[in-house]
């Protein structure tokens, strides 16, 4: 069998099986029938009985192409921007002129908004996907490319700072990418931040629709120290963004501080009671939006990875709505759901919304009553039941929603 990518250990499980899944989600398809006809693989997501650590071993790097019209961004949200701002200063925690390196930096949002706040020294950035749609000062150079070892040339020498933020998730073998930075880091004593979705939260809470191509690497908090460990590196792993993602901070092991990965046995708990809920869950959604659908169209709120999973998944959705304007008025792929701004989904007359993201679910819901839409609006939340949340209104039928833990709110907007 296939060794972990982490800790190249041969005891892991299989967690699910799908094919014709997209290669990408966050991608411009502007037409149906190039959605339909969108380049898919397959997943075959495994878990690691040693470390913990769960990937896509059937992910083939080669199918994958971040250069043309890739757009992953949520800028227009206010949760999400709240959140950018708090993993902004814990950056600019570091005392003293910050020079930055970003490794994965998009379309450089997080370094711009650490250059608005005047700390920002110099900074340097790596991504593929970067098109240049920000013009940035003398001070600031971003490479439209992958970072690698031969990438140590192009890197000032007074960087004190190395960020990586959702990048590894997307690296098929962890065990390079961090060689390459850990090099960098112990070289130059640098201070590393790495922040990455916490497989931990998406298996306890059966986020199935968390599962898509993109990611082919997911870490718990056991096998991040347990990597980073390997190449010398301590770390400190802090829940953040409702506990979805991990917030990772790294530095060189010093005396009474060596690195030393941890050799227990992962707890499995979690990937089992995955295995064992998924079909149930998934039935749960798909009776839920056949109900709903005898009201009026139902459409999933999140054109992004989560919901293009989730509308993969599901017979019955009718669109999908964003606030990313560039998304807006093109197509998912493999699905070819249409995606609308809020106000147009409005006027196609939308009476159920599935929050695929249940941080945003406050901001949509008060988005929602700002417009006056008449609309069932039912977060992916999974903690207690729905009809026991204060949120659902009084004339919120409880046999209108999915039963069991898998939902945690509801209300209809008056």
């Amino acid at each position: 069998m296939t060794p972990c990518p982490v800790c190249l250990g041969a005891d892991h499980m299989l967690l699910l099986e799908r094919t014709r899944v997209p290669v990408l989600q966050n991608v411009l398809v502007p037409t149906p029938s190039q959605a339909r006809a969108f380049p898919t693989g397959r997943l075959s997501i495994r878990a690691c009985r040693t470390c913990g650590f769960v990937w896509n071993a059937a992910f083939d790097p080669a199918r994958i192409d971040y250069s043309n019209d890739y757009n992953n961004s949520v800028q227009a949200s206010e949760t999400y921007l709240a959140h950018q701002n708090a993993m902004a200063r814990r950056v600019l925690s570091q005392p003293g002129e910050l020079h930055y390196l970003e490794i994965g930096c998009g379309e450089g949002e997080f370094i711009e908004h650490l250059d608005s706040t005047g700390r920002l020294t110099s900074a340097t950035g790596f991504d593929p996907a970067f098109h240049g749609q920000r013009a940035f000062g003398p001070h600031i150079t971003i490479h439209p490319e992958y970072f690698s070892a031969g990438s140590a040339a192009k890197i000032p020498a007074g960087m004190n700072i190395v960020c990586s933020r959702h990048t590894i998730e997307h690296v098929p073998d962890p065990r390079a990418f961090i060689t390459d930075i850990a090099e960098l880091v112990r070289a130059r004593d640098l201070r590393l931040f790495l922040e990455t979705p916490d497989v931990s939260w998406i298996l306890e809470n059966l986020a199935f629709e968390d599962f898509f191509y993109e990611h082919c690497s997911l870490f718990s908090p056991q096998s991040m120290r347990y990597l980073l460990a390997e190449f010398g590196l301590v770390c400190e792993v802090a829940a953040v963004y409702g506990d979805q993602y991990m917030w990772i901070e790294a530095r060189t092991g010093t005396a009474g501080m060596a690195a030393e990965p941890d050799r227990r046995t992962a707890d499995m708990s979690a990937a089992c009671a995955f295995e064992e809920g998924i079909a149930r869950t998934l039935g749960d959604w798909q009776d839920f939006i056949r109900r709903r659908a005898a009201d009026g169209p139902v459409a999933v709120w999140g054109a992004a990875s989560k919901g293009v999973t989730f509308a993969l998944l599901m017979e019955g959705i009718d669109c999908a709505v964003d606030l990313n304007a560039a998304k807006q008025g093109g197509f998912m792929p493999v699905s070819a759901i249409p995606i609308l701004a809020p106000e147009a989904a409005m006027e196609r007359g939308v009476r159920t919304l599935i929050v695929m993201n249940p941080n945003y679910e406050t901001e949509i819901r008060e988005r929602v009553q700002q417009m006056g839409w008449d609309v069932l609006t039912v977060s992916l939340r999974r903690a207690g039941r729905p009809d026991a949340d204060p949120a659902v209104g009084p004339d919120t039928p409880s046999d209108a929603l999915p039963a069991g833990p898998q939902v945690g709110s509801a209300a209809a907007a008056s």
